[in-house]
């Protein structure tokens, strides 16, 4: 079975996913809620939508830049948005798949560009935790949930940006059998990793990642708005961060489940949204992130192609590239 279709298998599997989750939440009561939406909204929340996009391509062209690794800029976003195919897939690290096509196109080594999808999804963690911090007081147990979130992040930044430790801890695995043969790669994966979070890159790229996230945040705003229950900003915040944390920590591909779950529960449980209104609301702003996301990755992928050079999707290539990375 070739990349593209296994590819539109995975994307199936996660739609149907989704499907069993509206009609579990009662298809009819979403249906009855949709007559009141102001549909009129959905175009504005899709680009703002595709304006955090564009925002987050600035963060991945600035990590190329800092690794110099050479890309054109036209051909950088092409590879960028193509990667948004990969949004469905846990914690969005799918997205690795940009530096496939980096490879295919001027012949990097994964190794030295997949770090930054790592540096992508920890700067966007950063930013939902410090949006959802706006609103900690409306949760119960809020500071224990993110105190956890908090020390998770500094887990990681005290390990990557302890070089000796991790030098050592990579000299100790080339000792192993498996592990061992790759101790080049992991050497080479750890200093791509070092640059992206230094105070600079780890503050500016937060920066962006507050900025593109957050219209998001505005496009749910409208979402709810559209339905006549419109909240606050800061709560209206807090909630879809919130909800993001939660896919994100449990890792369901593309947060599928906890992410609605959490969001439609923070909406009727916190601030009295009707069931059907929160579903609804639910189901259209992923609409609007999760499932636009794959659309724009597919659309690109299918015209842009060229771009990507050798790139010939097929599944046993990418296996072999992978394995040998």
């Amino acid at each position: 079975m070739d990349f593209k279709k296994k590819l539109y298998i995975t994307i199936a599997l996660a739609a149907a996913l989704y499907l069993g989750w509206c009609i579990w939440s009662g298809w009819q009561d979403i249906l009855a809620a949709f007559a009141s939406f102001r549909w009129w909204v959905l175009p504005i929340c899709l680009c703002l939508a595709f304006s955090n996009y564009l925002i987050r391509f600035t963060k991945w062209h600035y990590y190329l830049s800092i690794l110099k690794i050479p890309l054109k800029p036209k051909v950088s976003l092409q590879v960028f948005l193509a990667g948004l195919v990969m949004s469905a897939t846990p914690g969005k690290f799918g997205e690795v798949f940009k530096s496939y096509l980096v490879k295919q196109i001027n012949d990097t080594p994964l190794s030295r560009s997949a770090p930054i999808i790592l540096a992508e999804r920890l700067t966007d963690f950063i930013a939902f935790v410090l949006m959802a911090l706006l609103g900690i007081t409306y949760l119960p147990h809020g500071a224990m949930v993110f105190s956890v979130s908090i020390s998770s992040i500094a887990l990681v930044l005290v390990i990557v940006s302890w070089k000796q430790a991790a030098e050592a801890l990579i000299q100790f695995s080339s000792k192993l059998p498996v592990v061992g043969a790759h101790t080049e790669k992991l050497h080479m994966a750890y200093e791509s990793a070092y640059l992206l979070i230094s105070p600079k890159p780890l503050f500016l790229a937060t920066l962006i990642s507050l900025g593109s996230w957050f219209l998001e945040c505005v496009a749910f705003y409208l979402v709810l708005w559209g339905f006549n229950s419109a909240l606050p900003i800061i709560p209206t915040t807090f909630t879809y961060a919130f909800a993001t944390i939660m896919g994100a920590l449990l890792m369901t591909p593309g947060g599928i489940g906890p992410t609605e779950g959490a969001m439609g529960g923070v909406l009727i449980l916190l601030f009295n949204i009707p069931k059907a209104t929160a579903t609804s609301a639910t189901l259209i702003i992923r609409v609007c992130t999760l499932w636009f996301a794959v659309l724009v990755g597919l659309v690109i992928l299918s015209f842009c192609s060229g771009s990507f050079s050798q790139v010939t999707f097929k599944k046993n290539e990418i296996d072999t590239t992978l394995k040998n990375e």
